[in-house]
């Protein structure tokens, strides 16, 4: 059989992180479908790349609400939690130069980002890097400890408005599709649309940007508009 190829060796490592971190109250049957669905394709060496995305879209579909709900609650507890866990776990040198950094306008946020690095020496700036995975790591334990007992019901509550959205996103794709296939006079534009449509559900897989909800509502508008543009060009 032929080896995989890149392309889908890079979407099937995706589709592994996003199996191996997902949150708490996904329903155990979407979890354990996503896992076959897992294995099934790293073992399949016909699949498409196409073939593997529509997979990764479906589930993503489903488990998107709870990603985005633990998204939310991991920023609060991270804002709670970052800062004062950075300072107890540096050594005094990094202590001192992250002072200098706040000083100079840097923010916690801005560690991340990775400016104003040159506050940093070398050795500063390596211990910084583990610090913060470790710090990333504690805080998502604490997170999902968290959204499963004291925040859970705020939890569970984003998840069903998110799921709303989700579902809000899906009909709108559909109706994009709809307005795609009964595009006739301008077949660049109905491509045009299918690929708008792709864009959003890669963001619904985490295979692409966030997917932009006002978008997806003013997409309809937006190509209202190219239609007419391309008819004056006529």
């Amino acid at each position: 059989m032929p080896a995989a190829t890149p392309p889908i060796n890079h979407t099937v490592s995706i589709f592994e992180r996003l199996y191996a971190n997902l949150p708490p109250l996904v329903p155990q049957a979407v979890v354990e479908d996503m896992g076959r669905a897992l294995e099934q394709v790293k073992a399949d060496q016909e699949l498409s790349t196409e073939e593997l995305e529509d997979v990764m879209i479906a589930f993503g579909k489903k488990v998107w609400p709870y990603i985005q709900a633990f998204e939310e609650f991991y920023q609060v507890y991270e804002n709670q939690l970052g800062e004062k866990l950075l300072r107890q776990r540096s050594s005094p040198a990094l202590q001192r130069s992250y002072q200098l950094f706040k000083e100079m306008g840097g923010t916690w946020r801005d560690l991340y980002a990775g400016s104003m690095a040159h506050v940093f020496g070398h050795e500063e700036r390596t211990e910084l890097g583990q610090v913060l995975v470790d710090i990333k790591c504690d805080i998502r334990a604490f997170a999902f400890q968290a959204v499963t007992a004291t925040d859970r019901a705020a939890y569970e509550t984003r998840i069903r408005e998110f799921a709303r959205i989700a579902d809000d996103i899906s009909d709108r794709l559909t109706a994009l599709e709809g307005l795609a296939a009964a595009e006739q006079e301008h077949p660049s534009l109905a491509a045009e649309i299918r690929a708008q449509v792709r864009a959003f559900e890669y963001g619904l897989a985490f295979l692409g940007p966030k997917v932009d909800y006002q978008a997806v509502c003013s997409a309809p508008e937006h190509f209202q508009g190219r239609r007419l543009e391309l008819k004056i060009r006529v």
